[in-house]
């Protein structure tokens, strides 16, 4: 005998049943459907983004060669679908024949990063050569050469350039003075957007194994160096695209909030930390903590660096001697005491330590002025 109760039952079971696929089939056709539309608008984003970039540097080319100069790209291609844009050229140049300048590279690779606005990254192979006004040229190659830049609404945030075995040859008629040859074994460099004061630029950098040619004078043993420093004033807002951090600095002060100059040459040690000023004319003031170790390495240093000095700057370093207190860092024993320096002029104490010279500045100073 059929129990009409449980025929019910398992109708009912049955039509929920046939309904839940149908639903489920729904909800996954919908994400389907949702998931191509995005795909869709994305990808149209991407290519809209792409011709309004090709558009752009389209425009930056004509202003370069409307100024009478002159861009090389053998091979220029645009892509990067979905996530980036990417514009490589290789070989790259640039010639602005009016101010005698001319670089070129063996290639070049930028990348903007689509999800990170305002985000650049640029790869650049070797070799550089460079001809500049006062018939400078450089000769140089790297194993790596990368740098990155963001930059905010108005400000730049942040700039890096790091390099690997970096060898370059320097000719310069018009200025003997100058290294005919350098090299590192690395080197970094690190601008950024002071995270206290948006107008203040933090400069940090570092480089290890460096040595330079110098015309007329011995090879020096290798250089490792490390910097940090804060520069008030010397982020001002971008205009048009570009920025002169130098005389906007001068005109704030031309404070340097030294937190980190370290040096290691020939086993002698040196770390300095103050604050300076830098005048309109070059000239620096300020006061600077100096350790050192190794102290009795820089006869001969300086004696490398000038021929005949090493008398005198042992004679210094006797009485210098006693401004010098011990003190442990990181479980080493430095000396160190404090440098005055007053318009350039370098002091121990009531030792007399020798006169810095003025900075060049070029025309900073008189647009500081202005």
């Amino acid at each position: 005998m059929i129990d009409p109760a449980k025929t019910d039952a398992t109708a009912g079971a049955d039509a929920a049943a046939k309904t839940r696929p149908r639903s489920a089939r729904r909800k996954f056709q919908f994400v389907i459907a949702a998931a191509v539309l995005l795909c869709a608008l994305w990808a149209g984003g991407w290519f809209w983004a792409n011709h309004i970039a090709t558009e752009r540097i389209a425009a930056m080319k004509a202003d370069f060669v409307a100024e009478g100069g002159v861009i090389g790209c053998d091979a220029e291609s645009l892509g990067g679908f979905p996530f980036k844009f990417t514009l490589d050229c290789a070989p790259a140049s640039l010639e602005l024949p009016s101010r005698g300048l001319s670089a070129s590279v063996g290639a070049l690779e930028a990348i903007a990063l689509l999800y990170n606005p305002g985000h650049v990254l640029a790869s650049v192979q070797g070799p550089l050569a460079l001809k500049a006004p006062g018939d400078l040229a450089v000769q140089a190659n790297w194993t790596s050469l990368q740098t990155s830049i963001r930059v905010g609404t108005s400000r730049l945030k942040r700039f890096s350039a790091v390099t690997d075995d970096l060898t370059t040859t320097i000719s310069a008629p018009a200025d003997p003075r100058l290294p005919t040859a350098a090299r590192a074994k690395h080197a970094e460099l690190h601008l950024l957007q002071n995270h206290a004061d948006a107008t203040a630029l933090d400069l940090a950098g570092t480089v290890d194994g460096f040595a330079a040619t110098i015309p007329g004078a011995p090879q020096l043993p290798d250089l490792a160096a490390q910097l940090y420093a804060t520069l008030p004033g010397a982020l001002p807002e971008l205009r048009d695209g570009h920025v002169d951090p130098l005389p906007a600095w001068l005109a704030a002060g031309g404070q340097v909030k030294l937190g980190q100059l370290g040096i290691d040459i020939g086993g002698f040690l040196a770390n300095a930390s103050g604050d300076l000023s830098v005048a309109r004319d070059g000239v620096i003031s300020g006061k600077v903590a100096i350790r050192v170790d190794q102290l009795e390495k820089l006869p001969d240093l300086a004696e490398l660096l000038h021929p005949g000095s090493r008398d005198r700057v042992a004679q210094i370093l006797v009485p210098l001697s006693a401004f010098l207190k011990p003190v442990q860092v990181d479980g080493k024993t430095w000396r160190e005491t404090t440098l005055t320096i007053k318009n350039g002029r370098v002091s121990a104490g009531f030792i007399p330590l020798g006169r810095l010279p003025p900075l060049k500045l070029g025309n900073a100073a008189g647009v500081a002025g202005s």
